[in-house]
């Protein structure tokens, strides 16, 4: 049997979930322009990283997911770097965005095909007027690459504790339902002594309508079977193990999210076996409160690392 007491004043909120669903940003000024950086996460089952960035930055994208890695375990984590060159500097050079060169000459080549007797050619400023076509590139880039590694352990430390602040008010919503969970198991508990004998009161009313004079030891013979068919101790004893076994893991510093997701599942199997097996209204109405509340627990779960 469980003490009815909420669970958010018994068990220690020292460690911490985290949440995979958060934003943070940062930005850094240096001689050849502004840097900004933005992460975003949501939920994934394993870790995703995808990089957006200036192409003179390109070669730092291993060490970009090195150090990502290093701080995130699960989730789709998206990070965008952004370059706006200073205009007063004499150490950026104009450079030509080929990617997009190609695909205009190739969307013109394509326009000459379809419009019959139409010539579509560019001329070299027609292009140049393109918006972005012609970028500015810093001259000398190793600078910026350690500038740019550094920017994005700022928000990575940044979206690591908005993850962590998410993974608490997670953390507080789970407990809240565990103990609605705790409670109904309790309450089911605490009937089953009266489940039993409204059955046997039930098959003894049904003879007696029926003024069937009935065998002593066949009726207790039938009257076992039938509440074997809807005993629902091994259930509850499951779910009250499975109950403190998200107490557990809950407290545990360390990605949680995959076994908490497999601990609401055997709850809700649990759940289902006690509504297959409810022979009184009240066990009936109890599976879909623990339905209900695990539930909750699972949409919650899943955005947990």
């Amino acid at each position: 049997m469980y003490n009815a007491c909420p669970l958010i004043t018994q068990i220690q909120l020292t460690a911490m979930l985290k949440s995979m669903t958060a934003f943070a940003n940062g930005d850094v000024q240096t001689q050849f322009g502004r840097f900004t950086c933005e992460m975003r996460s949501v939920n994934q089952r394993f870790l995703d990283i995808t990089i957006r960035q200036p192409d003179f930055l390109r070669k730092t994208e291993g060490e970009i997911r090195k150090l990502t890695n290093s701080y995130f375990n699960r989730g789709k984590v998206e990070i965008f770097i952004k370059y706006y060159p200073n205009p007063d500097a004499d150490i950026n050079e104009l450079s030509i965005n080929h990617p997009m060169l190609e695909q205009l000459l190739a969307c013109n080549a394509e326009i000459n095909k379809k419009v019959i007797n139409i010539k579509t050619d560019f001329n070299s400023m027609d292009i140049l007027k393109w918006p972005q076509l012609v970028i500015q590139t810093p001259k000398d880039t190793s600078e910026l690459e350690q500038t740019t590694l550094d920017l994005i352990k700022q928000v990575a430390e940044k979206l690591l504790a908005a993850r962590s602040r998410e993974g608490e008010s997670l953390k507080m919503v789970l407990l809240e339902k565990l103990q609605t969970i705790i409670e109904v198991s309790h309450l089911v508990e605490q009937h089953i002594p009266e489940i039993q004998k409204g059955l046997k009161d039930k098959m003894l009313q049904k003879l007696a309508e029926l003024s069937i004079d009935h065998n002593e030891e066949r009726f207790e013979q039938e009257l076992a079977m039938l509440l074997q068919k809807a005993d629902i101790i091994e259930e509850t004893d499951r779910l009250n193990t499975h109950i403190e076994e998200i107490k557990r893991v809950i407290n545990l510093d360390e990605p949680v999210g995959r076994r908490l997701d497999f601990l609401i599942q055997e709850l809700h199997r649990e759940a289902n076996t006690i509504g297959s097996k409810s022979a009184t209204i009240l066990t009936s109405q109890s599976s879909i409160n623990l339905k209900v509340a695990i539930e909750q627990m699972r949409e919650q779960v899943q955005n947990i690392e």
